[in-house]
């Protein structure tokens, strides 16, 4: 067997990882806040239902490490990542 074919692999694994690396890197960075907070305002509307608007969404950015930005959209707090993603979901309990 030649040594070519012993590094083979090695460079398949090495371009393989690079360009899950590129694709990854390129959904953050074209990824802005304001798509994801209208993105997010429009699960909002569909979710809440009829009594929701679009103006009850604000965004903030996350405390934690892992997240990004924190939308609050009346009782509905949606925790987004890096990606733009929804991580979470948290309903606050209606007061009376």
């Amino acid at each position: 067997m030649s040594r070519r074919l012993l590094f083979l692999p090695v460079l398949a694994l090495i371009a393989a990882v690079a360009g899950i690396g590129l694709l990854l890197g390129g959904r953050a960075v074209l990824t802005t806040e304001t798509a994801v907070i209208e993105r997010v305002a429009a699960r909002y509307l569909e979710e809440a239902g009829q009594d929701a608007a679009r103006s009850d969404c604000a965004a903030r950015p996350a405390t934690s490490a892992d997240l990004w930005l924190v939308v609050v959209c009346g009782r509905y707090e949606y925790f987004v990542d890096a990606y733009g993603r929804v991580a979470h979901v948290n309903v606050a309990e209606a007061t009376s």
